[in-house]
């Protein structure tokens, strides 16, 4: 067709002075070069009827002919009558816009340079003079000189930017039988006839412009040219439906011979789609029900596969996926309501979104499972890539739609679709459900062995052949089970066979002993036998399953664990291992240690059994004391315990716990000690320290055997206390911390505020006197009184008070070591007074 840039006809035509007409100043190439020898009526006539043999020709070929060849034959065509038309009524330059009646627009096909591509125009049917023609149905003439009519506008730009410029024109619409519009011919530029074309084009226009009589002439021949247009038409539009037909049934037979990977079959969609309907992307979108998401696996940079997720209702696809309504969003999709959020997506990518169609794909039960979207309708005969710095102007080659055809042949892609989709998930379901199988087997402390009603092996896991002492790789099928499970003291084979004689019957047996292969470890198991119904028919046995549960390792923590907690705690562990936090954590807990005075020497008098004896009595009765207070033991340190309350399961209240526990160890003391001086037996003496902190606690360091411990400062001042008891002559110290919780529970006297190590700030620390359950003489009362006093004059810098208060307490009690340890220190800061900095503490440097 003739090139209609510059006339001014549209709003929107191209303004790039490179496109050229393929007939208007060179001659036509191919079938149809013919159409240019002398022109008369005559000879329009018989070009006419030459284009209606060949269109004849193609009628009756067209199931034999290429689509892609048929394209070129219409396109030839129709550019040869558009070249005549021109020269019939000898105007320089002459186009036909033919109507898209699904889209009410004009449109014609103009040749883009030299590199013999196409390039479609498009505008609406009521815009510009070639659409005033189609929406009134009457000519119009435009005579000398058409810059002067109101309507040139457009065309003055155009040829400020092309050179190229319009005198006259000459728009007629054509109009069928029923006086239907079916296309628009628009004539620009009268020639004077017998002009070289060589010459300038202002001397070769007519300036009396088309006349009446061209007009006349053109209705004599409108039938003829309205037959041909109608024909090419109506055999372009069947080319296109076929070139269309035969990809959809290119890419049906594509997914139908697809494997059922879910993965392989997603990318067959998205390929095949992209060809079907020519766009520049598709993506194929997955609907996951259960997560209200849609989702998709695209390939990255790295070759490597990368799954999105959107929730349902968010963009275009996921609308879709919501409503299962088609969405075609046509050129240009920036002009659309809701286009911002992919204006922002392709500012980032450097990518322009032109146009959409995005379309439900439902399964055979007609359930909605996914949606197909592609992105921007390719032009016919471009292979050109966007460049990123041309954003946001949208490529000529992207400035299309996609039409009700498109939605029509996708509808039924997506059915084929929807079809491979539907096996693919369901292949991948069968995939996942027996990975997922093979992984609980595998991962199954359990054996599990499965038989025929014979007995016969049918499969055994990993677990069942390591408890019967058997290589992993060796093969069972086939072989008796009875001669295989044999138990310590009991006749499995009797179990097996009254399983089978009672498909009801589900037998278990728990703490067994299971016999294994020579020279392989034995162990203890819960054995359970349960009959398999056959599949045909639930009244008869098809064969067992039988599951040994490995006990043996819990039979060993549990045998561990009664030695370090009660066993009411050990199995609330063992039935919740996950509120513990088997591993070390961060706890809230409070640390007992105790120590026996003087170990070193009471060992060298006594031989080494008196000494494992003694040592077997002390613990014994200590750690009672321990669990009788819900503590744990933490570990024995030579001749030390050390308790923890609060771990490895939470206790509220651990400070009040851990205070209990002392002083019933010191009363156990007094017992034990009782009883060993009735048996003219060495007595011994213990100190105890208590420090309740945050502590790292649990399972530390060793992820293999049961090995509870604590670590961290709180920890070491909890150490050094029980050491305090030396150098304060008490038996009993805790720390500030646990007596705060307890204060109104206990009788106590503060010892003094010490700085230790891994401590920064100075702590206070009370010696445990007793509960307030009990009594406490009325001697002890008076050293605590007497010793607080004592201590307020000391802190308040009155170091004279201070040692008169100090000396009544040594006079109610000589041993008081810490009234002493006192006296001590004012003496020392009367003669060398503390700066002002002194706030009291002491820094504890002994243990």
């Amino acid at each position: 067709m003739i090139e209609p840039s510059s006339f001014g006809i549209a709003p929107h035509l191209p303004a790039d002075s490179s496109l050229v007409t393929k007939s208007s100043l060179s001659p036509p190439k191919g079938k149809f070069a013919s159409f240019l020898a002398p022109l008369t009526q005559d000879r329009f006539k018989e070009v006419v009827h030459e284009v209606e043999q060949k269109l004849r020709i193609v009628n009756q070929t067209l199931s034999m002919l290429d689509a892609q060849g048929f394209d070129t034959i219409l396109e030839e065509m129709l550019n040869s009558i558009t070249t005549k038309t021109g020269e019939l009524l000898n105007a320089d330059r002459a186009t036909i816009y033919l109507l898209d009646e699904e889209k009410n627009e004009l449109y014609t096909t103009v040749a883009e340079g030299n590199q013999g591509r196409s390039l479609e125009i498009r505008f609406p049917v009521d815009q510009g003079i070639a659409g005033e023609a189609a929406t009134s149905k009457r000519g119009i003439n435009i005579h000398y000189d058409f810059f002067d009519d109101d309507r040139s506008g457009q065309a003055k730009i155009q040829y400020q930017k092309t050179g190229y410029r319009a005198y006259t024109m000459l728009t007629l619409p054509l109009l069928n039988d029923e006086g239907d519009l079916v296309a628009v011919i628009q004539l620009i530029n009268k020639i004077k006839p017998g002009c070289d074309r060589s010459t300038p084009l202002d001397e070769r226009i007519d300036l009396q412009g088309f006349t009446h009589g061209d007009e006349q002439l053109f209705v004599e021949f409108a039938p003829s040219i309205r037959l041909i247009l109608e024909s090419s038409r109506s055999f372009y539009i069947a080319t296109q439906k076929q070139r269309a037909a035969n990809a959809l049934i290119k890419a049906t037979q594509s997914l139908s011979q697809s494997s059922l990977d879910l993965d392989d079959t997603l990318m067959r969609v998205m390929d095949e789609a992209k060809k079907l309907m020519n766009a520049d992307r598709s993506t194929l979108w997955l609907i996951d029900r259960e997560r209200n998401e849609i989702w998709t696996r695209v390939v990255m940079a790295d070759g490597n596969l990368k799954e999105l997720r959107f929730p349902i209702g968010v963009g275009f696809a996921g609308q879709v996926a919501a409503s299962g309504e088609v969405i075609n969003i046509p050129f240009d999709l920036y002009e659309h309501e809701g286009a911002e959020t992919a204006k922002k997506t392709d500012q980032a990518t450097g990518y322009r979104t032109c146009s959409l169609l995005c379309m439900p794909i439902r399964n055979a039960d007609g359930d909605l499972i996914g949606v197909t979207q592609l992105v921007n309708k390719n032009k016919q005969g471009y292979s050109i890539n966007y460049n990123p710095q041309n954003w946001p102007a949208a490529p000529e080659f992207w400035k299309a739609s996609f039409n009700r055809s498109d939605q029509e042949f996708m509808a039924t892609f997506n059915i084929q679709a929807g079809v491979a989709l539907q096996n693919a998930k369901l292949f991948e379901t069968v995939k996942q459900q027996e990975q997922m199988q093979r992984d609980i087997l595998r991962s199954l402390s359990n054996g599990v062995i499965s038989t025929d009603k014979e007995g016969h092996i049918i499969a055994a896991n990993e677990s069942a052949k390591k408890l019967l002492g058997l290589d992993s790789n060796e093969s069972l099928e086939g072989k008796s089970i009875a001669n295989l499970v044999q138990i310590e003291k009991a006749d499995f084979s009797k179990w097996f066979g009254m399983a089978l004689a009672d498909k009801n019957r589900q037998q278990y047996y728990p703490d067994q002993t299971l016999q294994p292969a020579q020279g392989a470890e034995q162990h203890s198991i819960n054995l359970s036998i349960n009959t398999i119904a056959d599949a045909n028919d639930s009244k008869k046995i098809s064969g067992a399953l039988v599951v040994m549960d490995d006990i043996s390792d819990e039979k060993r923590l549990k045998s561990t664990m009664y030695r370090y907690m009660t066993q009411e705690l050990a199995e609330q562990l063992l039935e919740n291992p996950d509120a513990a936090k088997m591993g070390g954590d961060r706890k809230e807990v409070s640390v007992l240690f105790s120590d026996i005075r003087s170990y070193t020497s009471l060992t060298e008098t006594l031989g080494a059994e008196e000494v494992v004896e003694l040592l077997n009595q002390y613990f014994e009765s200590m750690v009672d004391a321990v669990f009788a207070h819900k503590g744990i033991l933490d570990k024995y340190i030579g001749d030390a315990i050390m308790a923890v309350f609060g771990s490895p399961l939470p206790l509220d209240d651990h400070e009040w716990m851990s205070v209990q526990t002392a002083v019933e160890m010191r009363h156990r003391l007094i017992d034990f000690n009782a009883k060993r001086q009735s048996e003219n037996k060495k007595t011994i003496k213990i100190g105890i320290g208590i420090n309740s902190d945050t502590v790292i606690s649990g399972n530390i360091g060793c992820s293999k055997r049961m090995e509870f411990t604590a670590i961290g400062d709180g920890v070491n001042l909890g150490s050094r206390l029980e050491g305090a008891t030396k150098i304060y002559g008490t038996d009993i110290v805790i720390s500030e911390s646990t007596y705060r919780p307890c204060a109104d529970r206990i009788w106590t006297r503060e010892l003094d505020f010490i700085k230790v190590k891994g401590k920064s700030n100075p702590v206070a620390i009370y010696e445990l006197v007793g509960l307030r359950s009990e009594t406490v003489s009325e001697q002890k009362q008076q050293v605590i009184e007497h010793y607080e006093k004592a201590r307020r004059h000391y802190l308040n810098r009155k170091f004279a008070h201070a040692v008169a208060g100090f000396a009544t307490v040594l006079e109610i009690d000589s041993h008081d070591k810490a009234a002493a340890l006192h006296m001590e220190r004012c003496q020392h800061w009367l003669k060398n007074p503390p700066t002002d900095e002194w706030d009291g503490a002491w820094a504890l440097t002994e243990k």
